[in-house]
């Protein structure tokens, strides 16, 4: 496969675009390279001296830096090793003028991941240009193996463990709200029994992606908690917003037809314990109690936490029996 091919697969699977960060200060051969990484619909930033390397860095998701090496071996192997310390992820592409006298095995120490020596033919910088993003499909590959549930596609309990961990340091830190809903099945065994394993699976799936077209793509987090349960991470929403979320969940399950599974949930608004890990529990156990209060009613239901609806952000609203029914 080609370039282009990578490119394609890379924005099919994992919906991304690769970013090039391109620093070359020789306009003859920045222009030759940016035009050439354009006709292959590389998106291309230009780092016009070694210093705003970083600050692009640090505001925009790179894929790749593309770096001239000049010799300032304090400044460069600073650099190098600053851009993985902001992003572990980024590939870096380092061209070496075969001139000068520079360690190649001190750029690799220092995280370069690929060096090709000045001068060089535009076909040799595309083999290693499409050596390095092989590498960087197939990292992506293996980390979605990891945190990603085989059957449903969403996010595995291992990924949330970790996730809601960051997500509620982040939103305990900077002061925003933050919900959590707790998700079960209702009937499920029945229909799984009574349809078979294949139906059951397909009943799962469909969770997967009512949960997921009913979120922020890139700010909720969807995961399987396990069997037939999962948890759905709200950064920036307080309860009142969840509900809202909620509706678009109970309204999109039943277009589906399942019937009689139905979704029982609960809701939780995240409150300061005094520490992120007694914070942490006590959201999961709140929303944990208030999806087991929502399954002793039929259909689909949910359960606002009591403790969530005393904070000052369910203050004024008006008095609604928010514990009885979905929302319609």
């Amino acid at each position: 496969m080609n370039l282009k091919d990578w490119l394609y697969k890379l924005k099919k699977e994992f919906q991304e675009e690769i970013n090039i960060l391109l620093y070359e200060p020789d306009p003859f051969i920045f222009e030759l390279l940016r035009d050439f990484l354009r006709e292959y619909d590389f998106k291309i930033e230009s780092g016009p001296n070694l210093k705003d390397i970083l600050k692009k860095i640090g505001y925009k998701n790179f894929q790749i830096l593309i770096i001239a090496i000049e010799g300032d071996k304090e400044t460069e192997n600073k650099i190098i090793s600053e851009v993985k310390k902001l992003n572990k992820d980024i590939l870096i592409f380092c061209m070496v003028d075969i001139h000068k006298d520079i360690d190649i095995s001190e750029l690799f120490m220092k995280g370069a991941d690929e060096v090709i020596f000045k001068p060089f033919s535009l076909g040799e910088f595309k083999a290693r240009l499409l050596r390095l993003l092989k590498e960087y499909y197939f990292s992506k590959k293996i980390e979605k193996y990891v945190v990603e549930d085989a059957l449903t596609g969403v996010f595995n309990r291992r990924y949330f463990e970790i996730a809601l961990k960051e997500e509620v340091y982040r939103a305990l830190r900077q002061g925003y709200p933050l919900s959590l809903l707790m998700i079960d099945l209702d009937k499920f065994k029945w229909y799984n029994d009574h349809y078979g394993h294949y139906a059951g699976d397909r009943v799962l799936i469909g969770v997967g992606e009512t949960l997921c077209s009913s979120t922020r793509a890139g700010v909720d987090k969807v995961c399987r908690y396990g069997g037939d349960e999962f948890v759905v991470i709200l950064p920036h929403t307080d309860w009142k917003g969840a509900l809202r979320v909620v509706e678009r969940i109970f309204k999109k399950w039943e277009a589906l037809g399942f019937e009689p599974v139905t979704l029982s949930v609960g809701v939780a608004e995240l409150i300061n314990k005094g520490s992120l890990d007694k914070s942490i529990s006590d959201l999961i156990k709140r929303a944990d109690e208030a999806m087991y209060k929502a399954k002793k009613r039929e259909g689909n239901t949910f359960e606002v936490d009591e403790e969530s609806l005393k904070l000052s952000s369910g203050e004024g609203v008006p008095e609604v029996d928010l514990s009885f029914q979905a929302l319609q």
